[in-house]
């Protein structure tokens, strides 16, 4: 039995990651200008992210990434997908300087 649930959990632990990426630039830098958790729900998300605000100009975005990290997988998996927090990073060809703070929900 033990042998099993290893395998199991072995299993879950290399396929519970995932991730979407939007590649607007043939040159991305090698660190995100904004970083943010977002958190999802069945029912929908809490927040959005504007890349546009975030680099200046929609000319300046170079990737928008939204990744599961694998603590994530694992709150989302203990949770039977009721609760899903991921990672969302907005990448800018050129520094920026403004804060951007994400839009809370009503």
């Amino acid at each position: 039995m033990k042998k099993y649930l290893f395998i199991a959990l072995t299993c879950l632990a290399l396929a519970a990651c995932q991730d979407t990426r939007f590649v607007l630039s043939k040159q991305v830098p090698p660190e995100p200008s904004y970083t943010r958790t977002m958190h999802y729900t069945f029912w929908g998300k809490r927040a959005t992210i504007d890349p546009i605000a975030v680099c200046g100009s929609a000319g300046n975005i170079a990737m928008v990434e939204e990744k599961e990290k694998t603590h994530q997988s694992w709150l989302r998996w203990l949770t039977c997908d009721i609760y899903q927090p991921v990672t969302v990073n907005v990448y800018c060809k050129m520094p920026v300087r403004s804060t951007y703070q994400a839009s809370q929900p009503k």
